[in-house]
């Protein structure tokens, strides 16, 4: 019934289903299952999780910084305590490893969602971004609403925050008001055995299994949380849940992030993936490399996504239906000797709120996605369809793809 129900609702919204194998789902279920058989009381299981996520988010919000291998620690924790309650949901193998393409973008199964929990520098710039903006809302609003659409199974970006608020007792459930929305049932199901055994149901007004680009609010919200993200700004419907619910933020309302600035850079590829972190204990921000950083032709600022350009933006729907938003115009350099051995990367970088942010390789939505069709003074091999081949000093205009699989697509301007 399941997958019958799944194959009308992809009949439906025109969605096509990749093949999953099924050896991997099968090995897969076998490592969530096997969570199960720790010997752990229900009691002990939930007191445990509940200790991990406060404890991630203390760190998170303090002032000092926290080492690296600190946080590491305790966000495993989060995850393996955050993964055994998923298990206890019990999902079938079909609703956990169900991944699909929407009309807006790509639907990752609540399989793959659940490792977003693991990303500390994402999970930590938006805790502190949303905390700063919870507690900006509360300073003139008795109650303030949040709504998180395609919150996948774990909800990652608020519910650690709702446990702690639970711990300190600073914010209470009559103050805020949480909706979470996604399209997976199965990660609906996880969502509600992650909410009642973190105990924070009294903070949730409402779980919605729907597809976000199609769901309206009942009331007004003040906080938008946006999270179907990944790097390079592709794949995922991001945009295309943040144009349909902007208009339901109240007039005071934010979105977190509050901005997401993408930008372009020709690169030359080991340089900037490879050799840069051969002596770093890990991707960051601030361990990026002043040789690499050098190396890079930065081209500047491709496209930018706030509430007020998100309320302006305008569609063009191309003859094939497949609907577009004009980006931004570059002009490509010259007298680069080396430019056809340069690749294009584009990267975000995320302010979440009031100065918090996930900047460049915090994170893998804010890493460089290199663009292999892209060439400048170079022609391939062997052209396909999708390449674009440009010169030195030419102007090109980006444009941002709402249909299918999300991402940019430049053109000669």
């Amino acid at each position: 019934m399941i997958r019958q129900k799944q194959q009308q609702q992809a009949q439906q919204l025109g969605f096509a289903e990749p093949v999953v194998d099924d050896l991997l789902k099968h090995s897969l279920r076998e490592q969530l299952e096997s969570l199960t058989k720790a010997k752990l009381s229900d009691w002990e299981r939930r007191d445990l999780l509940q200790k991990s996520f406060t404890k991630a988010i203390e760190a998170v919000l303090l002032e000092e910084k926290v080492e690296h291998q600190t946080l590491t620690k305790l966000f495993t924790d989060m995850y393996d305590c955050a993964v055994l309650s998923m298990a206890q949901a019990e999902l079938s193998q079909e609703l956990l490893t169900y991944q699909f393409v929407s009309e807006s973008g790509l639907i990752m199964s609540p399989l793959n969602c659940r490792t977003t929990i693991k990303d500390i520098y994402r999970i930590s710039g938006f805790a502190r971004g949303v905390d700063k903006a919870v507690k900006g809302q509360l300073k003139h609003k008795k109650q303030i609403h949040i709504l998180y659409p395609a919150c996948g199974p774990f909800a990652p970006l608020l519910l650690p925050l709702l446990q702690f608020y639970k711990e300190q007792g600073n914010i209470t459930s009559e103050q805020l008001k949480v909706t979470l929305v996604d399209i997976q049932p199965g990660a609906i199901i996880a969502l509600r055995q992650l909410v009642a055994d973190l105990s924070i149901s009294d903070y949730i007004e409402e779980i919605v299994e729907q597809d976000a680009t199609k769901y309206i609010p009942q009331h007004d919200i003040d906080l938008l949380v946006l999270e179907a993200m990944q790097h390079g700004f592709t794949k995922e419907g991001q945009l295309s849940i943040a144009k349909h619910l902007i208009q339901f933020l109240s007039i005071d309302g934010w979105l977190i992030p509050k901005e997401i600035s993408v930008r372009g850079m020709l690169i030359h590829g080991e340089t900037e993936f490879n050799q840069q972190w051969k002596t770093t204990e890990y991707t960051h921000s601030d361990n990026l490399s002043e040789q690499a950083q050098a190396d890079r032709i930065e081209l500047g600022e491709i496209f930018k996504i706030t509430k007020s350009s998100l309320l302006g933006m305008a569609e063009i729907e191309l003859q094939s239906g497949v609907k577009v938003v004009k980006a931004n115009k570059i002009a490509l350099p010259t007298g680069v000797a080396d430019m056809k051995d340069r690749i294009l990367a584009i990267y975000a970088h995320i302010e979440t709120y009031a100065g918090e942010s996930v900047g460049q390789y915090d994170s893998g939505i804010t890493h460089p996605c290199p663009d292999m069709t892209f060439y400048v003074d170079m022609q391939p091999r062997a052209m396909n369809p999708h390449d674009f081949v440009v010169s030195s000093g030419e102007k090109v205009q980006f444009y941002y793809q709402l249909t299918g699989l999300p991402g940019f697509i430049a053109t000669k301007g």
